[in-house]
């Protein structure tokens, strides 16, 4: 018997989102592999603030629409748009990014992950927490779909770099979304960059404002986040991970100023191992996955494969896309 086994990352580079993310699928098996007639389909999204689609910063609309019609050709008992935004309300969140036409044309229900009932589970080998407050509709699902958005904050020499990919989107599952302040709060305090806050910001909204910090079973996390992210994944297991990686963005925090613009990057990404994926997508950006601390302790935790040796790299070769990222970077003007 096989105890390493190999692990598969789809890469599809394609102009149109519904043929990258059919591919992508169709490289891992396809989505018969995943979804079963009557199942109860819950996909995630990356909807952390009130943006219109196609900043870079969020999982747009048409990757979760070619998603939900690949799973309504199975059949499915329910299929749930879900997420708990943690930088507005999420209803307003759905509303700006396009989601409620998205979900009365599929017949999907839209659920608001951080108001919904929950049930307290028990973290195994728990590092930054020892039990978690988890949504009933994740725990109860057949199908869990993490969709996240792929951003890569590499910085400058001797600040540490950052990625928000497949691991990181599962901090969404959780209940409770941050408050805004005008004054820095003692604690887990992040200022907001003026393009949110600021009346003539790009993103600016009522609700936002100077100052941010997490609140509820998310503020917990936030409290060791590097461990606490693999401690979601030690008792929340995606069937599959679809990276959204078609319009991007080189900078995308909510606490730093936006440098260049939205680019095309026309590429989808997709595994079962959220780990694989995100050891996989860093790369875009030339970033080492071992300098990203919640990679490095997933990979500790095993939660997922990180040796490259063990990953299966199918369809467009990843240079190809390391190489439209760097052509955008240089385009941007960004060193």
């Amino acid at each position: 018997m096989n105890e390493n086994p190999m692990v598969s990352v789809a890469i599809a580079q394609n102009k149109s989102v519904q043929n990258a993310v059919e591919e992508a699928i169709h490289l891992l098996g396809g989505i018969e592999k995943f979804v079963s007639p009557k199942d109860k389909v819950v996909i995630k999204p990356n909807l952390v603030f009130a943006l219109p689609p196609f900043t870079g910063f969020t999982t747009d609309y048409p990757v979760i629409h070619a998603i939900l019609q690949l799973c309504q050709q199975m059949m499915p008992g329910r299929l749930t748009i879900a997420e708990g935004s943690g930088g507005i309300n999420t209803d307003i969140a759905f509303r700006s990014g396009g989601y409620p036409e998205l979900a009365k044309q599929f017949g999907a229900k839209l659920v608001d992950l951080n108001e919904s009932p929950t049930r307290k589970v028990v973290v195994p080998d728990g590092q930054a927490v020892k039990t978690l407050q988890v949504p009933k509709i994740i725990l109860d699902c057949d199908v869990l779909i993490n969709v996240p958005k792929l951003k890569l904050y590499k910085r400058i020499p001797g600040q540490r770099n950052w990625v928000s990919l497949a691991v990181k989107n599962l901090l969404g599952v959780l209940p409770r979304r941050g408050k805004y302040s005008s004054r820095k709060p003692k604690k887990m305090a992040v200022p907001v960059a003026r393009d949110f806050w600021a009346p003539d910001g790009r993103f600016h909204h009522l609700e936002y404002k100077q100052w941010w910090s997490p609140h509820g079973e998310k503020r917990r996390i936030h409290g060791n986040l590097d461990q606490g992210l693999v401690d979601v994944h030690m008792v929340i297991k995606p069937t599959l991970n679809i990276l959204d990686a078609f319009i991007v963005s080189d900078e995308v925090n909510m606490a730093q100023e936006r440098v260049g613009e939205p680019f095309a990057l026309n590429t989808i990404l997709a595994s079962e191992d959220p780990l694989a994926l995100d050891c996989i997508a860093t790369k875009i950006g030339g970033i080492n996955p071992a300098d990203i601390l919640h990679l490095k302790h997933a990979s500790e935790r095993g939660i997922g494969k990180s040796d490259y040796d063990k990953i299966q790299l199918l369809g467009t070769p990843l240079a190809t896309i390391i190489e439209t990222w760097k052509m955008a970077m240089k385009s941007n003007k960004i060193s």
